[in-house]
Parts: C-alpha cells; sequence; structure tokens
C-alpha cells in the first residue's frame, strides 16, 4: 500500500525530470530514416517520360509526410505532394501538367516521380525531399536526356 511517506523514496529513485526529459524525447523525435535514390544517372529520351526513383529506408509509409521533388533550389519546385494530395501552387510552370507522384507504393516508402513528355530543360540534378514532422532527409539524382 502507498503512503505519503514512501513519495520521497520514489522520487528520489526516478526524478521526475528525468521522467519528463525521456517522454519529451520519445514526443519530439520521430523515427529517422534516410532517402535513396539510384547512384547512377537516370537515363531519358527527349519527348518520352521518365520515372525518377526515390523511397524511404527503412521502409515506411510516406502518405502523411510531405515529399518535395525541386530543382536548385527548394523553391525550384517540380512536384509537391503535402498533406495527402498533390499541391500545385508554386510549381515551376515548366512542370505543369507534366509532373505526377507515383503513388502505388507511398504507404512502402517509395515516392518517384513520373515527368511527361521529356524536353532538353528536364536535364540535370533533382532533389528528392521527405519530411515527416520537424525530421527531414534528401537525396540527388542525375536526370540524362538523350536524343534530338
Amino acid at each position: 500500500e502507498y503512503t505519503p511517506l514512501q513519495f520521497p523514496t520514489l522520487c528520489h529513485k526516478f526524478p521526475l525530470s528525468s521522467e519528463l526529459l525521456f517522454v519529451v524525447a520519445l514526443v519530439h523525435f520521430p523515427a529517422k530514416f534516410t532517402v535513396i535514390g539510384p547512384l547512377d544517372p537516370v537515363a531519358a529520351i527527349l519527348g518520352q517520360e521518365a520515372v525518377l526513383p526515390c523511397h524511404l529506408s527503412p521502409r515506411m509509409s510516406a502518405a502523411n509526410m510531405e515529399v518535395r521533388w525541386f530543382r536548385s533550389q527548394f523553391v525550384a519546385i517540380a512536384h509537391l505532394y503535402r498533406d495527402g494530395k498533390d499541391q500545385y501552387d508554386g510549381q515551376m510552370p515548366e512542370y505543369q501538367g507534366r509532373t505526377e507522384l507515383l503513388k502505388a507504393g507511398l504507404t512502402d516508402g517509395n515516392v518517384p516521380l513520373r515527368i511527361l513528355n521529356i524536353r532538353r530543360s528536364d536535364e540535370g540534378l533533382y532533389i528528392c525531399f521527405v519530411q515527416d514532422n520537424t525530421f527531414y532527409e534528401q537525396t540527388v539524382l542525375e536526370l540524362q536526356v538523350a536524343g534530338q
């Protein structure tokens, strides 16, 4: 049976501040992940479509995360998925109507970007950025365009 006299002993064994710190650490630091893309450039043919692969490791659902594909700058958005849907505000004009986040594997951490009607200007580096609350990771991949 618990009596008030035992409380200081319990407090001494488990200081409240340590317990709170432990709980806060669990709440504020979500599971970490890495974002993985291909090491080799992705080849595309002018006028065709290309898929830029990207996935989370360990495999976890990205359905409630932000997935941002961008070029040289964070605001140079090729495609943005946030709040469970594609967001087209702020998308660079040259990508409007030509990009799609392939969602078939979203719950397994697959977040590939499909680009339709590949243009010469699509060639270059892309950043696959994934954010879950306060934690984020990203990877860089290269798209090479072949053809006349």
